[in-house]
């Protein structure tokens, strides 16, 4: 991984408070095919009642997809559950022809055993393990879990004991009905990735990206730790990771894995104490751990400190500024808003939710290059929520978006042809 900092501004004014924000860009090394450790992923499927049709029909052809993307050293495993859990291929290495029939022939019917799901999957992955192979649980769902356990606090408990068994789990939600705040959940307790599939169509995507990504992962459990110093008075994390809090002040932020020539960024706000003299100030110390999974496993720490320079002048030029780092500020704070609409039109407040659209477009367009097409979209979900208008669909797609902004990895497949009618009022 290679970690570079850069700052909004190096040259703060003396004797008054000021802000100071950073963003850490680790950069991921290319993936190297022949290289790459070999994958155990296990298929988690729902076969609940609501599954039926097209649905189930989409996303077990997408299994087979992935049944024919695994290379010679992977092995792939599929569980359904409904009520019960059925194991419908054993982690192994399978010939598509043959086990893409077993696939197709799972049927629907029966409520949401989710947990029960998952840890059949983790059964397998634990109790045949290969030295140096990447161990996922895939899970995909269209409902709430209301079998086995349903409690969302106890649901993420069991994920992350599944990291600390070196599995990590990613979590597909389908269509409009599922819980995206409890699959975000148990991707973050389990390190992985959490995807908003907005239909049939977009199944076999969704799929393909999960376990391409996974192919080309090149280092695994990255953790960004951030330690003010005494100069600080408050720090925060603006993006959406995973954080915990360390002994000192500090904070922990796990990144999770990084593909081939992947860029994660993470940005950071320092809120300094006035500084009464001219000179160096130093802010933070950034330390970077991550597990190097290419060619052999290997472990590395790499620690980074962050200076400002204190002076009297505020007209003095600030050569080490970087306006990107504001341009991510800007689009960071964007998202958090449209997050907060999304949880104001939940709440039926649609006024408020419209309003903070409305304010999240004016960020963007402040930006250097916005991105018209999401301006556009935003401005139309506003008009809508005047109107009283708001769908399931819309929810889960600005959940998904915000957390793919904030995270820097795709989350949102919807289909970008549709138009029209964003589905009946909720």
């Amino acid at each position: 991984m290679q970690p570079n900092i850069s700052l909004d501004r190096t040259i703060i004014a003396t004797q008054i408070d000021e802000v100071v924000n950073i963003m850490l860009e680790l950069t991921a090394p290319p993936a190297v095919a022949i290289e790459r450790a070999p994958l155990d992923v296990v298929v988690v499927l729902d076969r609940s009642g609501s599954m039926s049709g097209a649905p189930l029909a989409a996303v077990t052809a997408a299994t087979e997809q992935l049944l024919r993307l695994a290379g010679p050293e992977d092995r792939i495993g599929v569980v359904a559950f409904a009520s019960d859990v059925r194991l419908i291929l054993p982690l192994a290495q399978h010939d598509p022809a043959s086990a893409g029939p077993t696939v197709r022939r799972i049927t629907t019917g029966g409520s949401t055993n989710l947990s029960g799901g998952w840890l059949k999957a983790l059964e397998l992955l634990t109790s045949d393990v290969r030295a140096g192979a990447l161990r996922r649980i895939i899970v995909l769902t269209d409902g709430h879990a209301n079998a086995g356990i349903s409690d969302a606090e106890q649901l993420a408990g069991l994920v992350g004991s599944g990291h600390t068994q070196g599995v990590t789990t990613s979590c597909i939600g389908f269509a409009d009905g599922y819980d995206e705040q409890l699959l975000a959940n148990l991707a973050d307790a389990g390190h992985g990735n959490d995807y908003w599939c907005a239909g049939p169509d977009q199944a076999t995507q969704v799929f393909a990206d999960e376990f391409g990504g996974l192919a080309s992962v090149v280092a695994q459990n990255i953790s960004v730790e951030i330690t003010p110093t005494a100069a600080v008075a408050t720090s925060a994390v603006l993006n959406e990771f995973p954080i915990t809090d360390l002994p000192g002040g500090g904070v922990q932020i796990a990144i999770g894995d990084a593909y081939g020539s992947e860029k994660r960024r993470v940005v950071a706000r320092f809120h300094l104490r006035p500084i009464q003299g001219e000179g160096a100030v130093d802010v933070a110390a950034i330390t970077l751990r991550w597990a190097s999974t290419v060619d052999t496993v290997s472990l590395h720490t790499v620690t980074l400190p962050v200076t400002v320079t204190a002076g009297s002048d505020p007209a003095v030029p600030d050569p080490g500024a970087d306006p990107r780092v504001h341009e991510e500020v800007l689009v960071l704070e964007a998202a958090r808003r449209q997050r907060e609409a999304r949880d104001a039109a939940e709440a039926g407040d649609h006024d408020t939710a419209a309003d903070l659209l409305r304010s999240s477009v004016s960020l963007l367009m402040s930006t250097a290059s916005p991105d018209m097409s999401l301006v556009s979209e935003l401005r139309s979900d506003a008009l809508q929520l005047d109107e009283g208008r708001w769908s399931a669909a819309q929810s889960k797609k600005h959940f998904s978006r915000s957390r793919s902004t904030s995270k820097g990895r795709r989350s949102n497949y919807e289909d970008p042809f549709a138009q029209g009618d964003p589905g009946e009022p909720i």
